[in-house]
């Protein structure tokens, strides 16, 4: 039974876990992704008492392996490896998923960027028209007559009244 290693990495994004073991060579449907931990299993079959959120289970990483697995830490995901899976899932595979795994956290940064910016641009629209409706009211409402003009990305309201 071989003993299995905690590796800490820096990865907080479970997502981003996932979309790089894809990239490493693990489809998402070898990839599962837990909410609570679960048991690894061994190269035997059985249960171990080390468990994990985020696991690849022996039958996707080869014959006489274990299962790797990724716990979820407060500072990050700890990698689970066997002594026996280490040679081929240790510092030199591990530094190349984290290659990845920044490339798709920085994606998903720059998308939920992307989308506050929209969200924000959306807030100002619905201000701005909400004020533009509540000029026009009470410009009605006073008698005024209401000419309106958009210049240069900009609406332009100009009020007239005629006062004899």
């Amino acid at each position: 039974m071989s003993a299995y290693l905690q590796l800490a990495t820096p990865m907080t994004d479970a997502e981003c876990l996932v979309d790089a073991l894809a990239d490493v060579g693990f489809a998402r449907s070898m990839v599962e992704n837990h909410e609570q931990a679960v048991a690894l299993v061994g190269y035997e079959g059985a249960a171990r008492e080390q468990q994990a959120h985020i696991i690849i289970r022996r039958k996707h990483v080869g014959s006489g392996s274990n299962d790797v697995g990724f716990v979820r830490t407060p500072t990050g995901f700890r990698l689970i490896v066997s002594g026996y899976d280490q040679s081929r899932f240790g510092s030199t595979w591990l530094a190349r998923l984290s290659d990845r795994y920044e490339i798709h956290r920085m994606e998903k940064d720059r998308r939920m960027a992307e989308a506050q910016r929209r969200a924000a641009e959306e807030e100002r629209r619905r201000v701005v028209e909400a004020t533009r409706s509540a000029v026009i009211e009470k410009a009605k409402s006073s008698g005024y007559r209401i000419e309106e003009r958009v210049e240069q990305g900009c609406v332009r309201l100009v009020l007239s009244k005629r006062v004899y």
